[in-house]
């Protein structure tokens, strides 16, 4: 009996070409921004056709399981930063024939788990992109291992060997570098919870950069919210060796805690530095305009989907790191430090 020989995949055409599988996918499709040398798309074209790679066949024959639906399930719909990692989300899957499902986590487990419950074990998505996670949340494993492929977009879920996150840690660094070239010495950093990977990295980069400089800055930790951001300057303020500068978490926090200093009296940049992690369009608009750090949100959204989707398409799950390095934006709420 002749045994039946499968058809080609993606994987097959990848290893026969020696390039990656996402490569051969974007050559394959004809992604808009594919970028890779005449020479290395002719040889996987080549192999493709030595190969008979069909990729409507295999697309119906995947089809006869999935949805051509992904899920995306996002922390809180209120943050403005969210929408750009959205965004790049929403449009890569759409230049990859996938159309996506957005479910809001509102930092709660039980949330998360009734939206992967609807989503994934109703067979409604071929894959998930997570980025609600936080550290000791006893879903994340079970998500990792469920039906369907899934990555950990920026928070990650540490030797779960899925993750996609950018550079926080280096955004730390940048703060610190630039709170200490203005000549301050007093600094303090208004945090998020601890279970948060994100805040985590951001806050160890800070610090570790702050206490090579002979800095131990005052860390404070509070919820990722306006609210959070008040209570938690205020706390600064207040305290024996109140800060000259802030490194704030993220931009809601820094909305409230601007209102904390100006409640208080205190003036920003003249009293204390304000800096936040997060830009957005607003803080150039605000009565103090912002200086922030800009995050890489929009490819860490097109990222994850890709890098789901070489799970949909056969290939192990792996970490990658968005490579672009965070980048400081210079306004008015950062000044050189009091005399």
């Amino acid at each position: 009996m002749t045994e039946r020989v499968r058809p080609a995949r993606l994987d097959d055409v990848a290893r026969a070409a020696g390039v990656h599988v996402s490569t051969v996918s974007r050559v394959i499709n004809g992604s808009a921004d594919v970028a890779v040398r005449p020479e290395t798309k002719q040889r996987i074209l080549a192999a493709a056709r030595d190969l008979q790679y069909r990729p409507n066949a295999i697309a119906r024959g995947l089809r006869l399981a999935t949805t051509g639906t992904l899920g995306l399930l996002v922390p809180s719909l209120r943050n403005p930063v969210n929408s750009p990692i959205v965004r790049g989300a929403f449009d890569r899957a759409w230049e990859r024939n996938f159309v996506l499902v957005l479910a809001e986590d509102a930092e709660e487990s039980e949330a998360a788990e009734d939206a992967y419950e609807r989503l994934v074990e109703e067979g409604r998505i071929d894959g998930l992109l997570i980025q609600s996670a936080r550290l000791g949340n006893p879903n994340l494993d079970r998500f990792a291992r469920g039906p369907v492929p899934c990555v950990f977009m920026d928070r990650a879920h540490p030797g779960s060997g899925r993750n996609v996150t950018m550079r926080d840690q280096d955004a730390g660094r940048i703060a610190a570098d630039h709170l200490l070239g203005l000549g301050h010495r007093a600094l303090a950093h208004l945090s998020g919870p601890d279970e948060l990977d994100t805040v985590a990295r951001r806050r160890d980069g800070f610090v570790e950069r702050s206490r090579g400089e002979g800095c131990d800055p005052l860390v404070v930790p509070a919820p990722l919210s306006e609210r959070g951001g008040f209570a938690g300057m205020r706390t600064l303020l207040q305290s024996d060796a109140a800060p000259t500068a802030v490194f704030v978490a993220n931009i809601n926090q820094t909305l409230g805690a601007l209102a904390a200093a100006r409640e208080a009296g205190v003036h920003v940049p003249e009293h204390v530095s304000l800096l936040s992690h997060d830009d957005d369009p607003l803080c150039e608009y605000l009565e103090t305009p912002l200086t922030a750090i800009r995050m890489p949100l929009h490819e860490l959204g097109t990222t994850a989907v890709d890098v789901l989707l070489e799970q949909v398409e056969g290939s192990p799950p792996r970490d990658v790191e968005v490579p672009i390095a965070p980048e400081l934006v210079l306004r008015r709420s950062t000044a050189p430090a009091p005399r």
